[in-house]
């Protein structure tokens, strides 16, 4: 195959010193560069300010590029700089040695032996959710379901990596947290996506925003560690056998007998807070949000997950997790329509030949989730909603796109917790209520560094 230099390859054309950085808003950062996905072709270049970025939308070159970390690809290097600079200095932002050592205190403490103790616990919370929504379908009242999806993946994140039970879902203030990770991802994006580096020279009020919430967050997390370090303190058998992930970091040693410092303990309690909340808090409201869309799908779920449960309300056998499959299919599809990371950016690590473009180290690479995942090609009828695709032996789909938990060395580590999550909630939800679209203003994308819905509202009416 004849390689091709970047500057050849097709794409929008921009403007001198800033490129193609007016052309898009953060919020909607994705959408543009799927537009031009589908414009362009696989792959095309664009350019943020100084940035050179290739765009690849190719299934099988997403798979090789996820699989050659670290190797031939990195994160973007913009990411570990703004992160650091909020603090937080954790796994999803460490490369090299540095991820290696941290990689492996995650998943001593996340593996799936320490999360099915855990499903007890997991279960109460579902409960507390569905006493929530429970109050609302009784009233008639509609429901900000990402709101409360929120409070349930900060309960249990709380109670699984930290073991503190916050409890947000039963206070009136409880989304106080929330809100302010919130911020926290919302311009994460919005610097990654900037052609400068500008808030390190101006303050704008959506950075002095950041700086208020950021104080609060820290506040929150040091309050965990200070926790965890008196438990510790008090039984010291802790130090050989940790709990829960933060008491893992603490106590955690290297081969040479070196710990973690207290930087790098923040960083991963503040990564774990973040990853834990929204990704997961996000892909079930967009699953609730398409179930709402097609009755038809959400009475056949009804009718599968009653099957499994019977009389019960909740999910409370964890040898019935392969039997609720029909959630795993619906989950998948979901993550393809409305995937939680529709673009993950890449940063070359060596001079590299890769879609037959030479692509000099340094390059960012920009993988478009989506425009693989609705491939025909790939998927027959890819823009149909049906999650029975994933059913029925179409396990084939797991290794391609959407690969909700990204894919090789980097695949995430907490995803027996998140799918543990998805199939409680979902199950509940399916065997207790209806849930029907509320009012008329149509639901909306915004890229928060996640993919979140907006205008978000549903019925939901209690079951005969």
């Amino acid at each position: 195959m004849p390689s091709h230099r970047i500057r050849d390859l097709p794409g929008p054309k921009g403007l001198p010193l800033l490129g193609n950085a007016l052309q898009f808003r953060p919020d909607t950062f994705h959408q543009v560069i799927e537009d031009w996905a589908g414009e362009y072709g696989n792959p095309y270049a664009l350019r943020i300010g100084p940035r050179q970025a290739v765009v690849i939308s190719d299934p099988a070159l997403i798979a090789e590029a996820l699989k050659d970390r670290p190797h031939r690809f990195r994160r973007l290097m913009a990411m570990e700089g703004i992160a650091e600079e909020l603090g937080i200095h954790g796994l999803f932002s460490a490369e090299g040695v540095d991820w290696k050592r941290q990689r492996r205190a995650w998943m001593s403490a996340l593996n799936i032996h320490h999360v099915k103790p855990f499903f007890d616990q997991i279960t109460e919370v579902t409960r507390r959710l569905q006493r929530r929504w429970q109050q609302a379908a009784e009233a008639g009242q509609p429901v900000d379901v990402q709101s409360d999806l929120m409070r349930y993946t900060v309960d249990v994140t709380t109670l699984f990596a930290f073991g503190e039970d916050v409890n947000t879902l039963e206070q009136e203030e409880g989304d106080r947290i929330q809100t302010h990770l919130g911020v926290v991802f919302h311009m994460l994006n919005r610097r990654l996506a900037a052609p400068l580096p500008y808030w390190r020279w101006v303050r704008l009020p959506i950075d002095r925003r950041l700086d208020a919430s950021m104080c609060i967050v820290r506040e929150f997390v040091e309050g965990l560690i200070a926790d965890a370090r008196q438990r510790i303190a008090d039984n010291p058998a802790l130090a050989a056998q940790p709990g829960n992930l933060l008491e893992a970091l603490i106590v955690a040693r290297d081969e040479d007998g070196s710990t973690f410092t207290d930087r790098e303990i923040f960083g991963n309690t503040l990564t774990a807070l973040l990853a834990g909340e929204d990704t997961t808090a996000n892909t079930l409201a967009w699953m609730i949000h398409l179930l709402s869309q097609h009755p038809e799908e959400q009475r056949l779920l009804q009718q599968q997950v009653d099957g499994v449960l019977g009389q019960a309300a909740l999910w409370t056998d964890l040898a019935d997790a392969d039997a609720l499959e029909p959630v795993d299919a619906l989950m998948s599809e979901t993550l393809r329509i409305k995937p939680v990371a529709p673009l993950i950016f890449l940063c070359a690590n060596i001079d590299t030949r890769f879609a037959g473009v030479d692509i000099p180290a340094g390059t960012d690479v920009i993988l478009s989730m989506r425009n693989a995942a609705l491939s025909d090609a790939e998927f027959p009828e890819a823009h149909q909603f049906r999650p029975a695709r994933w059913a029925d032996g179409q396990k084939k789909y797991a290794t391609r796109p959407p690969m909700p938990f990204g894919g090789g060395p980097r695949m995430c580590p907490g995803r027996s917790l998140a799918v543990m999550e998805i199939k409680s909630v979902t199950s509940m939800l399916a065997r207790n209520f209806t849930v029907s679209p509320y009012g008329d203003k149509p639901v909306t994308e915004k890229m928060a560094f996640t993919l979140i819905p907006e205008n978000l509202l549903v019925s939901l009416g209690n079951r005969d």
